[in-house]
């Protein structure tokens, strides 16, 4: 059910002008892989996910929900998973300690 999901919200997406989403997805994770990354790091849950480009790479752009009810804005690079940029208030309640 989660996959069909997340799958449905990535085929809803709209694309860039200059992004070709088949184009960007080959060359990214999948979705539910990119979203375990985030999940191993942040408690919450995803409330939205875009897949983009940017500097001719293809980015995942993350809306989270904390627990506390913060909305963190998480950019992963979604060929490699690296974590590109993490904003908003509640960054430390919400992290994941290793």
């Amino acid at each position: 059910m989660i996959r069909a999901t997340l799958l449905a919200l990535f085929l809803a997406l709209p694309a860039h002008a200059h992004d070709d989403p088949a184009r960007l997805a080959e060359h990214a994770l999948p979705i539910d892989r990119a979203l375990s990354v985030v999940a191993g790091r942040y408690e919450g849950r995803m409330i939205a996910a875009e897949l983009t480009e940017d500097d001719d790479r293809p980015v995942y752009d993350f809306r989270w929900l904390t627990p506390q009810g913060n909305v963190l804005r998480i950019r992963l690079d979604a060929a490699t998973g690296r974590f590109l940029l993490v904003d908003g208030v509640g960054q430390t309640e919400a992290r994941i300690l290793p």
